[in-house]
């Protein structure tokens, strides 16, 4: 029989073809043969990947820009089976969250080339040539930092409890959709303002609750996925983000994902409004159009790019501002007992950015289009953060 890891290197040349038709021609009992060579051999990739610092997150969030549209379902379907092992004990609370999340067949069960053949209505060929894309796609994955523990462990670290205010969480999440469902720049940008002034309140309110308390560490790690191109400016802007809610971020540009680091409550704000206003910014980027130079060449490209590096500088200005402001509202004898708790998370988030990052580099960014610089700032100056009604005529 074919050696399936012979099959899997083929598939990167012209190979392929005849390897998986050889593969596909097995009578029934060789290809129950093929289905357990084939089931063993993703769930190591499977497990290779989370040793690598992976997470169902990131592997389906990359997988969609790599597989083809059939690799995505098999891919969960290999998760759930490398998952059968496991106790759900022995499964960090944040890892099946993102099973449940991205669809990871549950129960957990032993992946069946043909069972799940059947249940997609896919030929064999077809099903042999996902199986192996998706062991290529397993195959090449680099090594990312580990930011939730490995599913199995015999001990993993128990989750801080986050303050419940389910109202308020809801309250941002509502502004956030309403920027995003807005088609006027002016009120989007309002609405995003008084989102980060409710998240700065909240986390200040939260860090005076625990002055009087044992200050936890509850300093963790969160990846967002950024659609290309333009990944460098992107990144930016969550940086900005980050930076406006006391967080810290790590670009790794070839995949197009930033790392955020920093206390609990601060990071799901900084995720939350970070993947709103990508939505914005991309909003208004294709809003401000094409551009082209004095001899007609376009000049699209390099203006959408200085135009979300703008946009990002004046936006994280701006989040600073408010930020700034409802930390300077609070009163003194709250602020004496504040600032010994902001710096005790400093130091925790930045002893954790260390412990994941102990090698990063500062990369700078050029401008290479003076209007599309001017263009981003003028769209991000557009924002009123007061959140007010917009006036329509």
């Amino acid at each position: 029989m074919l050696p399936v890891t012979a099959a899997v290197v083929a598939v990167r040349d012209d190979r392929a073809d005849a390897h998986l038709a050889r593969l596909g021609a097995y009578d029934e009992r060789d290809q129950a043969q093929v289905d357990r060579c084939v089931r063993d051999f993703l769930n190591e990739l499977v497990r290779t990947a989370w040793e690598r610092g992976w997470t169902p997150a990131d592997l389906v969030r990359h997988g969609r820009r790599t597989l083809d549209p059939g690799g995505e379902p098999l891919l969960l379907a290999a998760i759930s089976s490398e998952h059968v092992k496991y106790r759900v004990a022995t499964i960090d609370p944040r890892w099946l969250d993102q099973l449940d999340e991205f669809g990871v067949p549950q129960p957990f069960a032993e992946l069946s080339l043909t069972a799940w053949a059947a249940a997609a209505r896919v030929g064999r060929f077809l099903t042999l040539h996902h199986a192996l894309f998706v062991a290529g796609f397993l195959q090449t994955l680099p090594v990312l930092a580990r930011l939730v523990p490995l599913p199995g462990a015999p001990v993993r670290r128990e989750q801080p409890a986050i303050p419940a205010n389910g109202k308020m969480l809801a309250r941002i999440r509502a502004l956030l959709a309403k920027a995003e469902a807005t088609e006027f720049p002016e009120e989007a940008e309002a609405l995003s303002g008084k989102a980060q002034e409710l998240m700065a309140k909240f986390s200040l309110d939260t860090a005076l609750v625990q002055a009087d308390v044992e200050i936890p560490d509850d300093s963790a790690a969160c990846r967002i996925w950024l659609d290309t191109p333009y990944v460098s400016a992107k990144a930016q802007l969550v940086g900005a983000v980050a930076a406006a809610n006391r967080c810290r971020t790590v670009v790794i540009e070839d995949l197009a994902v930033v790392t955020i680091v920093g206390a609990e409550l601060d990071l799901r704000h900084t995720e939350l409004l970070s993947t709103s206003l990508l939505v914005q910014a991309n909003r208004a980027m294709l809003a401000a159009g094409k551009h082209f130079g004095h001899r007609g060449e376009s000049r699209t490209r390099s203006f959408r790019q200085s135009f979300l590096m703008a946009y990002a500088q004046r936006i994280g200005e701006r989040l600073e501002q408010t930020t700034a402001a409802t930390q300077a509202a609070v009163s003194e004898a709250d602020a004496g007992r504040l600032l010994p708790v902001l710096a005790k998370r400093e130091e925790q988030v930045d002893a954790l950015f260390t412990q994941l990052f102990p090698k990063t580099t500062t990369r700078r960014t050029r401008i290479t289009n003076g209007a599309g610089w001017e263009a981003g700032l003028s769209a991000a100056d557009q924002a009123q953060l007061e959140a007010r009604r917009q006036v329509r005529r």
